[in-house]
């Protein structure tokens, strides 16, 4: 794939974003069976867009996601990790009572979280950490309008400090082994997704 067929995808992409952001607040109910569709698209833009033999970095990302499913599935049948919650029917087919796609948003925010952290960062362990909060502050963005939009909901309502902690324990353990490998991927378009989701989610918080 060229370097301008690359950029293309990358327009989309936001476009999709933006207009899913503009789309959601004005009719969810047309807009959320897209949103497994879009995450789908999202990983496939963020992975064309690796280094050149990115065999390795692929393999990387979906042993994350497998990670990701792993704590989710614990998560959901025992209560221990996140707390208790049950997913929706918003993120679509779910394998034991979890929506396969969020391993795929588990593999774009901490892939993508660490690789826009190393930047600004040398040292691993400090680059881990504050990925591990940045994962975990987008998530409790997100918490704020999941119920809503069915994609999960907490048996007390909203997640407590449990929730939290079980995000920064699981972002920043998960790809502590492969952090030499993360850091080789692609700094501008990890920039963009995490921009992108959180005005996406943003935009939802304000408006929905």
């Amino acid at each position: 794939m060229t370097a301008n067929q690359k950029n293309y995808l990358l327009y989309f992409l936001i476009l999709v974003y933006v207009s899913g952001s503009i789309g959601f607040v004005m009719n969810p109910s047309f807009f959320s069976p897209f949103t497994p569709f879009t995450l789908l698209f999202t990983s496939f833009v963020f992975l064309i867009f690796q280094p050149g033999k990115s065999f390795k970095f692929t393999i990387t990302f979906l042993v994350i996601a497998f990670l990701g499913y792993l704590a989710e599935v614990i998560g959901v049948k025992t209560g221990l990790i996140f707390g208790n919650y049950t997913y929706g029917n918003s993120l679509g087919y779910k394998l034991f009572e979890v929506p396969l796609v969020i391993s795929i948003n588990w593999a774009l925010l901490i892939c993508a979280s660490i690789i826009t952290i190393k930047k600004f960062f040398n040292n691993k362990w400090v680059v881990l950490l504050l990925a591990a909060i940045l994962i975990t502050l987008i998530d409790l963005l997100i918490e704020q309008v999941a119920f809503k939009l069915d994609f999960w909901s907490f048996a007390a309502g909203m997640p407590g400090l449990h929730n939290y902690i079980g995000w920064l324990a699981v972002a920043f353990f998960s790809p502590l082994f492969f952090y030499e490998t993360i850091i080789k991927g692609h700094f501008k378009v990890s920039l963009i997704i995490l921009i992108l989701q959180i005005i996406f989610f943003s935009s939802l918080f304000l408006f929905y």
